[in-house]
């Protein structure tokens, strides 16, 4: 995943991660707010339909996992990234949060 920090129209820096190496707390706070009750279906419509619902209810959600993902991130930096660019990692951590979810579901203690 790629999130661009930008100045202006020009991108100044980029943030990478290769991996979702979520803290528990990160991913409870997550599927707290998509409301995965509401899942119905799964489909990409759905899924990003629900990152966008995450970022307008949960700023500080959002902030908190964008600074999980990309270590060293600012609140500065935050304010200059495109809404598109986080709802791209948003839509990733979703499908990922319900993949996990399922994994702990479908697995024996």
């Amino acid at each position: 995943m790629k999130l661009p920090i930008y100045q202006k129209k020009e991108i100044v820096k980029t943030y990478e991660a290769d991996t979702y190496d979520l803290m528990f707390g990160v991913l409870e706070d997550v599927a707290d707010a998509i409301k995965l009750d509401e899942l119905k279906s799964g489909s990409n419509e759905e899924i990003i339909r629900m990152a966008g619902a995450l970022i307008t209810r949960s700023m500080d959600t959002v902030k908190g996992l964008l600074k999980d993902m990309f270590p060293g991130i600012t609140d500065e930096e935050i304010k200059n990234t495109r809404v598109s660019d986080i709802a791209a990692c948003l839509v990733d951590v979703v499908k990922f949060t319900i993949s996990q979810l399922a994994r702990g579901i479908g697995s024996k203690n």
